[in-house]
């Protein structure tokens, strides 16, 4: 599989996915949906957190990750959601040894913590270097590589086994933490999503003015599809032309529209049900209705922690081994583990 790779001279591919970013969205705009929806219900039957981990039986039992040589525990009950954004770099529709999954462009992880009533994110860079196992076209192998994260998805016989491949790898980076389920999207819902609520309004925070002359640093525009997607894929050129500034914007454009989108829903309380339903028709997840539905319940009582990152180093490298160099970024130990501190509250093991 490899070999394969480096025939093929898979490159690290520059663009992010918009798609995915309209699931994070979506999904913030769904807690706030079912808040609207269920408030009478919600002054009847207020179940506290307090009661909920009474009853809860992962309550108290100790988890354990191994992060360098250091090994940590928490017992608070979470659960965890990884969100994934792929590019079209591969050729999902075929079957059998013709399937080549895509390359995992944007990763978001979702944090719940029921014991304390918290929920965050974790952006990973899609340039962590991590291990990745190389599943081959038949959904075989055990061998592991470190490469880049976002190409975990890029191993396995079926849009399933990658989206479970780039998992196990975002849980070993973090010290085999347990993740309860995926959602992955693609980026060919980037203008329909964007059209949905009419373009969302940014201050450029980068001169983005060679991919669009409005887009000049410091100015403040009301992005069109075409500009929504320049805007967040844009790296070469831009900046430093690393990543991290890009995942900037990822966030910047992730907060404008859930503020539009949320002015949408109160024009049309249809509007967040229609449009949630079509992007997960096209959506390829583990996740069924009702484990949604209870997750967005969950989301619509508890604080949030906002959108949390790595520190660490960006060089370029050879990881891939196609003899060409690609972005390679290596988190910071201690920052994962403060990361993980704050939203699982883990502690050292006596």
């Amino acid at each position: 599989m490899r070999n394969a790779m480096n025939k093929k001279k898979i490159k690290v591919v520059f663009g992010i996915v918009l798609a995915v970013l309209a699931v994070i969205a979506f999904a913030v705009i769904l807690n706030f949906f079912e808040k609207k929806a269920d408030e009478k219900e919600a002054k009847k039957n207020n179940q506290t957190t307090k009661e909920t981990n009474e009853k809860n039986p992962n309550v108290g039992i100790k988890k354990y990750l191994q992060i360098g040589d250091e090994l940590y525990k928490y017992t608070d009950d979470v659960e965890s959601y990884l969100i994934i954004g792929t590019d079209n770099s591969g050729n999902e529709e075929a079957v059998d040894d013709k399937y080549r999954g895509t390359m995992a462009d944007f990763l978001l992880l979702l944090v719940i913590n029921k014991t304390k009533n918290e929920y965050g994110y974790i952006q990973l860079n899609r340039d962590t270097i991590c291990d990745v196992k190389e599943v081959d076209s038949n959904g075989e192998g055990e061998g592991m590589e470190e490469l880049q994260l976002c190409t975990a998805h890029w191993y396995g016989k079926d849009k399933e086994q990658s989206c479970e491949n780039t998992v196990n790898s975002v849980s070993l980076l973090l010290g085999e933490l347990d993740i309860n389920g995926y959602y992955s999207v693609g980026m060919e819902d980037i203008s329909k999503i964007n059209h949905l609520v009419g373009g969302v309004e940014v201050k450029i925070e980068d001169d983005l003015s060679k991919e669009d002359p409005a887009l000049k640093e410091g100015s403040v525009v009301k992005l069109t599809d075409e500009q929504a997607q320049k805007y967040i894929r844009a790296r070469m050129g831009v900046g430093n032309g690393d990543n991290i500034s890009r995942m900037r914007r990822q966030r910047t454009y992730m907060s404008a529209y859930v503020k539009k989108a949320k002015e949408m829903f109160d024009e049309n309380p249809k509007f967040v049900n229609d449009a949630y339903k079509d992007m997960t028709d096209n959506a390829v997840t583990d996740i069924n209705g009702n484990e949604v539905s209870k997750i967005a319940n969950m989301l619509s009582k508890m604080t949030s922690k906002g959108i949390l990152t790595f520190d660490g180093e960006s060089k370029l490298g050879k990881k891939l081994g196609d003899g060409i160099e690609h972005a390679e970024f290596y988190a910071d130990r201690l920052s994962i583990v403060e990361v993980l501190k704050s939203l699982y509250y883990i502690e050292i093991d006596d």
